[in-house]
């Protein structure tokens, strides 16, 4: 287990790529459901108001992200290295995910005037950056693309399964919440 950890982490840090990880299919699977047991444990935290519809498009955007690889890597004639870059993929994101837990937990429970809360949320947004440069540097290796290729999926796919995820969630739960009213002090 730790030599898996530290294989991940040399992962994150560009340090090795999907060539480095085993191919073990039943990995993929084990990774897939320790991400969405951490996702719900996380939402459970965090937010727990439309948990089911947020579990439902986390699902849907993991499905869709294996789909979306093993897609690219067929028409690339490299679907034998589906399951060690989606490995990579999901190793990585979870370290990445672990990593912003912190961020996540402070940085919600703090008022949005806060400076302290920009600052966390600048820090998920070097965390987000991070990830997908993490993913081009995977997509690039593993299916034989260009930096500039990769990175460009990276986004792609960041951006549509972003948007898968948030397609699960009904209206209102997308709408901002409405300003308190102002306190109204009477005088007898």
């Amino acid at each position: 287990m730790k030599s898996l950890f530290n294989l991940f982490w040399h992962i994150c840090l560009f340090r090795k790529g999907p060539q480095d990880v085993p191919h073990a299919p039943a990995l993929v699977g084990l990774l897939l459901v320790t991400l969405l047991i951490l996702s719900a444990l996380l939402l459970l935290a965090l937010e727990p108001s439309y948990l089911v519809a947020k579990m439902a498009g986390s699902a849907a955007a993991l499905f869709a992200w294996c789909a979306a690889v093993f897609g690219v890597l067929s028409f690339k004639q490299q679907s034998n290295r589906f399951a060690q870059t989606m490995t990579a993929c999901l190793g990585s994101d979870l370290i990445i995910s672990v990593l912003s837990i912190p961020v996540q937990v402070i940085g919600i429970r703090l008022p949005a005037e806060s400076g302290l809360s920009s600052l966390l949320w600048f820090a998920m947004l070097m965390l987000i950056i991070w990830d997908i440069l993490i993913k081009a540097r995977i997509y690039s290796s593993a299916m034989e693309l260009g930096r500039l290729q990769g990175n460009f999926l990276a986004i792609a796919l960041w951006i549509s399964l972003f948007i898968i995820s948030l397609s699960f969630l009904p209206a209102q739960a997308l709408q901002p919440e409405p300003p308190l009213p102002p306190e109204h002090t009477s005088t007898p």
